[in-house]
């Protein structure tokens, strides 16, 4: 088990995490809740294990707890009624440095949230049963004018249905007609419109024929009020029964309750019916103006909630955090009631005076006791020599480094730890886009190498060689700029949004990532000389062309480029990149621009793995793992240098000593194949002579081949079976060592070992443990063996699978070129060569520029580039990461509050 100790030197850096204090946090119960408030605003300790599933709760500060949840509920029920009413709620956005919260405050909150919602809950209600009250009086109306529409005619004096038609249609046909006196019965009411169907077909099974209904919906929806949920805006219809028997109606009222249906007085003249209707109408006209009235009240009061709402609604959540981590806390000290509150902290080493001032401030402003008198000076006494249930002891090897006499107490502690501290890295808004992308993958063990100050470099140049095209590296260019330039508008509107952008958040924390993936896109499309698709000719090209017309048109000729003859190569290179004569030459130049791409993946790959390599040589040094450095590293330095070190030099060696103006044997007809020579090497087989060229690349090319390849594969045994070896040597001299101790205190105490049964059950039970140590050890010893040899396979077959997954370099920036390519003769060569009249040809061509643009910013732009990015994200994580990485540590989990927006 690895053992940390506190440094000495307190360092900044982003390329190893900070040093960490382990501290004891001693805090009175009294301004407990200040001092947490104030490191919840500066976000620099965090708290270990009180999150833990088996914690045990204090339940000193439950009913706060549960004081905080209720309090929360008032708030979030005024925020419902704000937004039903469309009232305006204040947002604050520098509440969290303007309106620090204070438990004196909670008081406060308590009392005017209290009365502000009794308030406002008493005038909402009132007003829902006047909506109520208003809605049955329309419903009313709305029945009454529909069921003497049906029973007068529209010239009012002439029955539509006289009442023995309408009997005669209801009647029972088991009634003997004429037996008895019949006499039409009338019910009118109002049903849910989604109820009316299943209601309407009831009625029938049960009643038949005997009872004849109508229906007509109101011209608007209205408002249905139910305790304890939300208005709910429903489609009514009005309904009129007609039945000759009052016996049925019993029956119909049942299934009326059962589906919500308000019943109406509906009088039997239409006289008397058209005088309630006026009736109703004069009370709907009293009932909206009271109405008016308590929506004016109802909106003065949320007006006056909505002021501090937001603030309340914050602060709230604040001391809801606060007191569950309270909750959590040691009570320590007192005689009868515990007085303190003890927790084990880390702090960043160079944040540890800053913590301490905000101590010192937060006790004092809030009135804190002195806690330096005599009865709690035993307190603390006791407090460093009381048992202890955290993973850590409180003894005397913790120094305080804040005065007693502050309220509160910061103990460090400086023995040895066993558990890793964890990982902090002080970032700003150009590295943390960069950390995320590390930490989407692992965060970095206890002062690791962070990964991220290189992938700074190699992430959006690694983009670049795929992505490389001077146009498309532009925009890239502007868009990153735009955001960065509009970085305040853009904060603002993330803190007043209502509803979160996630695509937005993502390319707004990346935009320094996209600005140097453009930068770097416009540097790799000056090397590949190539804009939109296009080559340009800036230096002049340093190949020309001799054939003439006839030579060009002949079928048998096949016309290429002679690097070896002057008339058509000049001898001087491009200055800058790829000579422009590679984009107009046909075959030439796909296999030419291949075979260059291919070389160059094959070394950026190499180089960047061997990087990795070295900052695990660094990492082994920096925390002093010899053993690992020794047995692991160098021999996979040396394998892979050997081998594919080797495929590097051999690629330079051919670039420099083949081609150009060169006699024979080093023109460009003898100059070998790399692939062949490296698979022959590996083979270690002769390579077959070609004539008029030398059989090697250099003088005792094969014999140094062959000795690589022996080092090569002679570190293979070093890497199985190196560090199983050096641990059981390490174990067998832990355990003489031990042996020789257990041997000098046995001898020290043999005078109180005079029980010959006692001495005999100490050996039996000795050589029974020694038995259990034996085969836990044989079992460790065997994972280890294997363990060692996955990570020797996976070393030596990772080596050939990761150079050849950098090949993806290659493969995306042929794809990238090609689209272009074709983007650019299929769409916006079309618009070029239409020979359309001026006012025909002018439009044409505007489309066609148009639908280049669309096409090339979200085809070639984001999805190549989105294509890209995945690429370069996994050459990072997988290849180059996993050569010194390890990726399994904590990050520094700081107690803070989030930046408060409007969605808080």
């Amino acid at each position: 088990m690895r053992v940390f100790k506190k440094q000495q030197t307190k360092v900044k850096s982003f390329f190893r995490s900070e040093d960490m204090d382990l501290c004891q946090l001693v805090l009175h119960t009294e301004n407990a809740f200040d001092c947490l408030i104030e490191l919840g605003h500066h976000g620099a300790v965090q708290f270990n294990n009180v999150y833990d599933e088996d914690r045990l709760l204090n339940n000193l500060y439950s009913k706060k707890v549960t004081q905080c949840y209720e309090l929360l509920r008032i708030v979030d029920s005024l925020h419902t009624y704000i937004v039903q009413l469309h009232v305006n709620e204040i947002f604050y956005p520098d509440v969290d440095r303007e309106n620090r919260l204070k438990e004196k405050d909670l008081a406060k909150y308590s009392d005017s949230l209290k009365r502000i919602h009794v308030e406002a809950s008493a005038v909402t209600e009132h007003y829902y049963r006047l909506d109520s009250r208003r809605n049955r009086m329309m419903e009313h109306s709305f029945a009454l004018n529909k069921a003497n529409k049906y029973m007068v005619s529209d010239m009012g004096s002439e029955l539509l249905y006289s009442e023995s038609t309408v009997i005669g249609l209801v009647q029972d046909a088991t009634t003997t007609s004429g037996a008895y006196p019949a006499h039409l019965n009338y019910m009118i009411g109002c049903i849910r419109a989604d109820k009316f169907y299943s209601f309407e077909l009831l009625l029938y099974r049960l009643c038949s024929f005997n009872l004849i209904i109508r229906f007509a919906e109101m011209p608007s929806p209205v408002y249905e009020y139910h305790y304890g949920y939300k208005p709910e805006r429903v489609r009514k219809f009005a309904i009129l029964m007609m039945a000759s028997s009052t016996m049925i109606w019993p029956k119909v009222l049942k299934i009326c309750a059962l589906y919500h249906v308000n019943i109406y007085d509906c009088p039997s003249s239409a006289s008397q019916r058209e005088d309630k209707v006026k009736e109703l109408s004069q009370e709907i006209v009293n009932v909206e103006k009271v109405l008016k009235e308590a929506e004016l009240m109802r909106r003065q009061i949320l007006e006056v909630a909505g002021r501090d709402l937001f603030i309340i609604r914050v602060n709230l959540r604040k001391a809801l955090k606060v007191y569950d981590l309270m909750n959590r806390l040691r009570l320590v000290g007192g005689v009868e009631v515990p007085r303190y509150l003890l927790a084990e902290v880390y702090i960043p080493s160079s944040d540890v005076p800053e913590v301490e001032a905000i101590l010192r401030s937060a006790s004092r402003i809030s009135g804190g006791e002195d806690i330096n008198d005599s009865s709690d000076e035993d307190e603390m006494n006791d407090m460093k020599t009381m048992p202890n249930t955290t993973p850590y002891p409180i003894e005397s090897d913790f120094q305080p480094l804040e005065d007693m006499s502050a309220g509160a107490i910061l103990l460090k502690k400086n023995r040895l730890v066993s558990h890793m501290p964890p990982t902090y890295f002080r970032l700003n808004k150009f590295t943390r886009g960069f950390q995320n992308l590390i930490d989407a993958y692992g965060m970095a063990d206890y002062k690791e190498l962070n990964p991220a100050p290189y992938t700074i470099i190699t992430f959006p140049f690694l983009f670049a060689v795929m992505f490389g095209d001077l146009g498309h590296g532009i925009l890239l260019i502007l868009f990153s700029s735009l955001m960065i330039w509009k970085h305040r508008e853009i904060e603002r509107y993330q803190i007043n949004a209502t509803s979160e952008n996630e695509i937005l958040n993502i390319l707004y924390a990346g935009r320094y990532i996209i600005l140097l993936m453009g930068v770097f896109s416009v540097y790799m499309g000056l090397v590949y000389n190539i804009v939109m698709a296009k080559g340009f000719n800036l230096f002049g090209s340093s190949w020309s062309c001799r054939y003439n017309e006839t030579t060009v048109y002949d079928p048998a000729f096949h016309v290429t480029l002679d690097s070896s003859h002057p008339h058509f190569y000049s001898g001087h290179p491009y200055p800058l990149g790829m000579d422009p004569v590679w984009a107009v030459c046909g075959q030439d130049s796909i296999t030419t621009t291949n075979s260059l791409k291919m070389k160059m993946a094959i070394v950026l790959g190499i180089s960047q793995m061997m990087f990795g390599l070295g900052l695990a040589a660094a990492n082994c040094v920096l925390m002093k793992r010899k053993a690992d450095l020794i047995l692991v590293v160098i021999p996979q330095m040396i394998f892979m240098l050997c081998l594919f070190g080797y495929l590097v030099f051999l690629i330079f060696y051919k670039w420099m000593s083949y081609g150009g103006h060169k006699p024979a044997p080093y023109n460009a007809a003898c100059a070998p194949s790399v692939l062949i020579t490296f698979i022959n090497m590996m083979l270690m087989k002769k390579e077959e002579p070609v004539e008029n060229c030398l059989d090697y690349m250099y003088p005792n090319e094969r014999m140094i081949e062959f000795a690589l390849v022996g080092i090569a594969f002679s570190t293979i045994p070093i890497l199985l079976a190196g560090k199983p070896i050096y641990l059981m040597r390490r174990r067998r001299k832990m355990e003489q060592e031990r042996e020789r101790d257990f041997k000098r205190m046995r001898r020290q105490t043999i005078a109180e070992m005079r029980s010959t049964m006692r001495y005999t059950d100490d050996d039996n039970s000795e050589t029974s443990r020694q038995k259990s140590v034996d085969n836990e050890e044989e079992h460790e010893m065997s994972e280890i063996w294997i363990h060692s040899g996955i990570h020797t396979i996976e070393t030596v077959l990772g080596s050939v699978s990761h150079t050849a997954s950098y090949l993806r370099l290659w493969a995306l920036s042929l794809a990238h070129d090609q689209l272009s390519d074709v983007l650019w003769h299929m769409v916006l060569t079309k618009g070029f060569a239409n020979t359309l009249p001026l006012y025909y040809g002018v439009p044409v061509l505007m489309a066609t520029f148009f639908a280049w643009a669309i096409l090339t910013v979200a085809i070639l732009v984001m999805m190549e580039g989105l294509s890209a990015f995945l690429h370069t994200l996994r050459l990072h994580w997988v290849e180059f990461q996993s050569k010194f990485f390890g990726g399994a540590g904590e990050s520094f989990k700081a107690f803070s509050f989030p930046p408060s927006n409007q969605r808080s």
